[in-house]
């Protein structure tokens, strides 16, 4: 009976080391970088100079979102990934003087937090080959010209090795606002905001589309000079309806018109319709014909992991937006760019691994009885 006893434990044993040999556990080191047509959020380009918006981001003044921890990755060549939430945020801000153009500053107040649900990244997961245009998803439309008519663009996905990807949704809070010159004497500016509150669609399921509604804007005036280098550090107070300010008033506050209302009843002055693809290692092109801005984005994942896990994999997501506002209708495209490095295995003590130590603990105390047992029986 003991032997059976001891046979059993040792059985436990077993099951318990192999079931943990599946899941293999990797310390994370990564960053995160959203960019939504001449723009990256958080903010980052070369100079404060509006003709910079468009460059690469560098890192000034805010850099890419950084991640890190613990990443599970099971299977092999190539081994899925499952991310916990929350591996990448940050709170950022910035106020940027843009010196030379109407625009007198941008300045943001943007928290980071993904992903915002645990994530898989599998082979097969991942988005196929596809080619999308908004208004006509199949691109079927006749034209040789690809965002002709209703599109205004299109979003190709060419699936890489193994179509490894998948949903990984990063949720960017808080908000942007564009100043601009409203009057130069009395000197008066205006505010309009920006911003992306919720679930970034890029990173979504297919065709995840997200509306924004932004408030109406109005006009400050600063009672405190700018700095040398065009920065308003204090706005001051608002604009009434009657061109006085909020500090006597005589009228209400002015605001822009509002094109729209939010489905719960906020006024806006503008809304943002954005339609995002998921995450994948292979390539995605993103293109629009309709915005003065950059006008083409191309994006290559990669996977340069070992069989099991190890190394360091980047994925691309890509979408369009639709952009209204009291001057019209302006398309953008964005995109979304994750980099991970895998370092070897963390030793931890896992379920199975406590598991296989508690039946060992056992076996010990069985083996010990066992030989006082034998002794007393001698005796």
């Amino acid at each position: 009976m003991r032997a059976g006893w001891l046979g059993s434990l040792a059985s436990i044993v077993a099951l318990a080391v192999a079931a943990d040999a599946g899941a293999r556990r990797f310390q994370m080191s990564g960053s995160w970088e959203v960019r939504h047509g001449v723009v990256f959020q958080p903010l980052q380009f070369q100079t404060g100079m509006f003709s910079q918006l468009m460059t690469m981001g560098v890192g000034t003044p805010n850099g890419p979102v950084l991640g890190m921890g613990g990443v599970t990755a099971t299977g092999s060549a190539p081994a899925t990934l499952r991310v916990p939430a929350h591996r990448f945020g940050g709170a950022y801000s910035a106020r940027v003087p843009l010196p030379g153009t109407t625009l007198v500053q941008i300045t943001t107040m943007i928290g980071a937090d993904g992903p915002v649900a645990a994530a898989e990244l599998a082979p097969g997961g991942g988005p196929g080959s596809f080619t999308w245009c908004p208004g006509d998803p199949d691109c079927t439309l006749a034209s040789s010209l690809f965002g002709a008519g209703t599109r205004g663009g299109r979003v190709v996905y060419g699936a890489g090795a193994n179509q490894f990807g998948g949903v990984m949704q990063m949720l960017l809070s808080g908000r942007g606002v564009n100043s601009f010159l409203f009057d130069a004497d009395p000197f008066r500016v205006g505010h309009v905001d920006f911003g992306q509150p919720g679930t970034q669609v890029t990173g979504g399921s297919y065709a995840s589309m997200l509306t924004v509604f932004q408030p109406r804007g109005f006009v400050t005036q600063p009672l405190i000079p700018p700095t040398p280098n065009g920065l308003v550090t204090a706005p001051g107070p608002r604009m009434t309806t009657m061109f006085g300010t909020s500090y006597n008033p005589t009228a209400p506050i002015f605001y822009f018109p509002t094109i729209a209302n939010s489905p719960m009843g906020m006024p806006a002055g503008q809304f943002t319709t954005q339609t995002g693809f998921a995450f994948t290692t292979g390539t995605v092109l993103v293109q629009q014909h309709t915005y003065s801005g950059p006008d083409t984005f191309t994006l290559v994942g990669s996977d340069m992991r070992t069989a099991l896990g190890a190394g360091n994999i980047t994925l691309v997501s890509g979408g369009l937006a639709r952009r209204n506002t009291l001057a019209g209708e302006s398309r953008y495209p964005m995109f979304g760019r994750i980099r991970m490095s895998f370092a070897p295995p963390i030793p931890s003590m896992s379920p199975g691994g406590l598991a296989a130590a508690a039946a060992l603990m056992l076996l010990a105390v069985a083996y010990t009885l066992r030989r006082r047992w034998v002794r007393g029986g001698a005796t």
